[in-house]
Formats: structure tokens, sequence, C-alpha cells
């Protein structure tokens, strides 16, 4: 209460001072305000918002001269939108995006990173505050906000902004717009600031997870896809994670013109660190992303070979996270199917056939079910009959059998299904054998 009506009395001489009649006197008034908002850890903004100070505030961003003032002004629009649920609603209600977005192409740094940070708060609270934000034309003011030779702390919540702009399907953007706003993204991404990257690679995130092939074109031809690989190398666990999944997003569209793209930027170089991070979400990512490119002709499946990383891969096998080994099972399985003779030369080479055997000692229907596919796949998808009694034997001798037979006892029809099928597969040819 005491708080409540400090404020209000604030409030008041704001009102009796007149916002460019003592424009030194107003600033004390709101610089003394905004102190008593940033003093406490649970900021006083409900009542700064029932006293009437946040549109005292906006009418000083709109009237005032005092570039000290606008400072102060947007600081607590800022705390404002950030520290209560209403927030963002108010400053939208009480006119406060208009005359935010007007100040973002300030000459004044940090007035930009209030206002700025106002606006992202505001514009991740919904779709429709940020749609608002749009409409008033904030995308012209990036031409002045997002110089890179301005201070990294705008260029941080320039960043931020730019991501929550974002941060909502992109099918709900109007192209135009991701266009122009992709432009900032490669722009801001050139003076390597790692909490300005950490930011824009979620926001590749966001434009880049779309079913429509012309957002993905447009990561690519603006050369932001190319920026967003080279992020995988930076030694920053909150940068490789929004890039990692800018690549899955790019691998796993139905067009295989975006997953080449990826290999020509030697994205793969980058799997190795990525596996080595202990993060199970970059690891988890890094194996989704191996796996859509295994899904691939052959040529992109060499890739994977020649880069010695199906190996690593494969080390990974015993990791405790079951949802690790069920994307190595997706691995496994892609780069099988249509794979050339040589390459499932190659995994035989690197062990395969114990690790599918290790697989079906697994108790979960995913893994069994990927895992047998892929030992039915891998049998049948050579026409080497050499080949074929190889695997059968090696897989015989260390009890693959008798594991197929204990399936047939499975309460999953789906699993026992397809063991009897393997064992078929497995008599058809010990018996061409024999003859």
């Amino acid at each position: 209460m005491e708080d409540e009506e400090e404020l209000q009395l604030m409030v008041q001489k704001i009102s009796a001072l007149g916002i460019t009649a003592d424009p030194a006197a107003v600033y004390d008034v709101v610089h003394h305000a905004r102190q008593l908002l940033t003093a406490k850890s649970n900021p006083p903004v409900e009542a700064a918002i029932r006293v009437g100070l946040l549109e005292k505030t906006i009418q000083c961003l709109k009237e005032s001269d005092n570039s000290k003032t606008h400072h102060e002004a947007a600081w607590i629009l800022s705390i404002i939108a950030f520290n209560d649920s209403q927030g963002p609603k108010v400053i939208v209600d009480a006119g406060g995006i208009p005359v935010l977005v007007n100040y973002l192409s300030t000459e004044f740094p940090n007035v930009c990173e209030k206002v700025a940070l106002a606006l992202a708060y505001t514009a991740g609270d919904c779709i429709d505050y940020r749609n608002t934000i749009i409409d008033c034309g904030i995308t012209a003011k990036f031409s002045d906000a997002a110089d890179v030779n301005k201070p990294a702390y705008q260029l941080e919540s320039i960043a931020k902004l730019i991501n929550n702009l974002l941060s909502y399907p992109s099918s709900q953007l109007p192209l135009e717009i991701a266009k122009q706003l992709t432009v900032y993204i490669v722009e801001l991404l050139r003076p390597e600031i790692l909490t300005v990257e950490s930011n824009l690679a979620q926001a590749a995130y966001y434009l880049t997870r779309n079913e429509n092939p012309s957002y993905l074109q447009l990561a690519v031809s603006s050369g932001l896809l190319e920026k967003i690989v080279k992020l995988l190398a930076r030694n920053d666990l909150n940068v490789q994670r929004p890039a990692i999944r800018v690549c899955q997003n790019v691998s796993s569209s139905d067009y295989s013109r975006f997953t080449q793209t990826l290999i020509s930027y030697d994205a793969h170089e980058h799997f190795e660190r990525l596996l080595k991070t202990k993060d199970i979400y970059i690891t988890l990512d890094t194996i989704k992303v191996i796996s859509n490119i295994a899904t691939g002709s052959i040529n992109l499946k060499q890739v994977l070979i020649d880069s010695e990383i199906l190996p690593m891969v494969f080390e990974l096998i015993r990791n405790p996270e079951i949802e690790i080994l069920k994307e190595i099972c997706w691995v496994i399985d892609n780069f099988i199917i249509g794979a050339a003779i040589e390459q499932l030369q190659y995994l035989c080479e690197k062990g395969i056939i114990e690790l599918l055997y290790y697989n079906l000692l697994v108790k979960n229907r995913m893994v069994l079910k990927h895992s047998l596919s892929a030992l039915l796949n891998l049998i049948e998808g050579t026409s080497d009959e050499d080949l074929k009694l190889a695997i059968c034997s090696d897989f015989d001798n260390i009890g693959g059998i008798i594991r197929l037979e204990i399936f047939l006892r499975n309460e999953s029809d789906e699993i026992r299904i397809m063991a009897m099928e393997i064992l078929h597969v497995f008599q058809d040819i010990y018996g061409q054998n024999q003859q």
C-alpha cells in the first residue's frame, strides 16, 4: 500500500508539472518511479497500473523531448510488460504499441534497448499483439535499430524482439514480412555476439518450422542457413541447441534439395562435436538430423560413411536415454533402406548385427519394431547371396534366432508377425544354401 501511495503521488506530480513545461522535473519524477519498480525483486507493477502510471509513462514517451525521460519511460514499460501477466494487454489497450514502435529507431541506444524489450515481451504474449506490432510498421524501424555498429546491449534486445516476432507458426506470418526480418537476422549474426546468436538461431528455428518450401528456400537464398550451420561450431549450448534444430527442420522436409544444401554447407562436419556435448537435447536432435540424411539417396548415405559419423552414433546405442536409442534405431533402419550393397557391407563391418541383437534385448516396442525392420531390410536389401548368408549366420551365432523365437510369444501382434517373417526368410536362405 505504501508503494501504491508513492506511485500515486508521482502520477499526480507529472500531471501537475505538465510533460513539456518542466522537462527536468518530469524526468526526476519518472526516474524515481522507475527506481521504485527496479528496487524490489517483486516490482509493484499492479499498483503502478492501478494508479495510472502506465498511461503517464506512455504520454511521457510520446510528448517529452528529453531522451533521458524516454529511457526511463521505456524502462518502466518493459518492466510492466515482463513482470505482470496483464502487462502486455494494458500496454496495447493504452495505445502504447504505436508509440513504442516509433521510438525503436531512436538514435539513443539505451532508449532503443528498453523499447525493444517492451515490444519483445508484448509480442511474446500472444499472436494478436505480435500482429499489432507488425501492423504498426515495425519492420521499417529495424534499418536503424539493427545497425551492427550499435552497442551489443541494443543488438541483444533487438535480437530478442525478432525472436519473439517469429515465435509463432511461420505459416501465420506473411512471407514478405518473413523476408524483411530474415535480412536483419543475417545482418545481426555478423558481429558474433553469443546472446544475439542464441536468440536469432531460435528465430531461424521458428522460421523454418514450416511445411511451405518458400520459407525454407528463404532461409537458403538469404544466406541464413549457411550462417546457422556455422553456429554449430560455437562452444555454447544455447547457440548450438537452436542451430541443430534448424538443421532438423531443413532435413526433415519433403524436399531433398534442402538436405543436400545442408551437406554442401558441411553441416555433417559438426556432428562429431555435437554428439560429444553431453547435452541430451543436442545429442537427440543431432541424431535426428543424421537419421534424416540417412533417409536420402545413396550419395547422401555415403556422406555419413565418409565422415565416419555412423560409428559414433552406434557407440551411443547403450545410452540410458530411451529416446536416444529410438532415434538410433531410426538411423539404422533409414540408412539400410535403399543402400548400396557396398554400404550394407560397411554396416556389417561396423558391427551392425551385434547392435541389432542388443536392441532386441530392450523392452520397448518401438525399439523392437525398428530393429526387426532394420534386420529384415538388411537381409532383403542385398542381391548378394553370400552377404545374405553371412548376415544370417552372424546373427544366428550370437543367439539371434533364439531371440526371434521368443518374440513369437510377444504380446504385440506386430512384433510377432515381424519375427515370424524374419524366421521364414532365414529358413529360405538356409534352405537355398543347403541345395
